[in-house]
């Protein structure tokens, strides 16, 4: 993992990180580091993802290291890791159970944030794209495969389309009031609220009980206010 050196190492997350990864650690130690994740993996492709040396790091010990890291939040969960793995090792479950550890350690809310701007452009909008083209490289290809200047209107008319993408007043109410009674905009405030959260210290972190079967085995984290 690219910035893994980079993190404070802190001890006092292992105890109860260790008994989560403990319920799917046979997945872990079954890793025959052959890298096949890594390379059907489409955030490997563009990013400093690697799946590959996480499993590493899980197995090694290092948990706390894994959920300080930017690279967890990089998954697509499109599972391609998991349909070509020769030991059957489902790392999408493994990514979604540190991701929830990250958060209950405080850490992970900076990682959360970033998706805000494209949720409330969704949710004031019904669009979650931005209606231009940005990216120089971009608008030279669509002028070449398009035989226009590049500019998304210009192709849109050509088209015989409208030149703006409009969402009309019934589905934006429809997709506010999805949000709403889902409970998502409820969650996207509570993530708001938790943009400037500083990680648990070791004090709140043993204060704070996980969530335990009637037989005593870990059974998750608990929701927060």
């Amino acid at each position: 993992m690219s910035n893994l050196k980079e993190k404070t190492f802190r001890p006092e997350l292992y105890p109860e990180l260790r008994e989560l990864t403990f319920g799917f650690i046979n997945d872990m130690e079954k890793c025959l580091q052959c890298g096949k994740c890594v390379g059907t993996c489409p955030a490997a492709a563009v990013a400093p993802y690697n799946s590959r040396q996480m499993i590493h790091a899980i197995k090694m010990g290092n948990i706390d290291e894994v959920i300080a890291s930017e690279e967890l939040w990089l998954c697509f969960f499109c599972s391609s890791c998991y349909a070509v793995c020769p030991k059957d090792i489902n790392f999408p479950f493994t990514v979604a159970m540190l991701r929830y550890a990250s958060l209950y350690a405080g850490i992970g809310w900076e990682f959360v944030a970033k998706l805000l701007p494209y949720a409330w452009d969704y949710y004031g909008k019904g669009q979650t794209v931005q209606p231009a083209e940005r990216n120089p490289n971009a608008i030279k290809r669509l002028a070449e495969n398009s035989g226009t200047s590049g500019k998304m209107e210009q192709i849109r008319r050509k088209m015989g389309m409208v030149p703006r993408r409009r969402v009309s007043e019934r589905a934006l109410a429809e997709i506010q009031f999805i949000s709403d009674v889902s409970g998502m905009t409820d969650r996207l405030e509570k993530i708001k609220r938790h943009e400037q959260v500083k990680p648990k210290s070791k004090n709140e972190l043993e204060w704070i009980r996980t969530k335990r079967t009637p037989e005593g085995k870990f059974a998750g984290f608990p929701e927060e206010d």
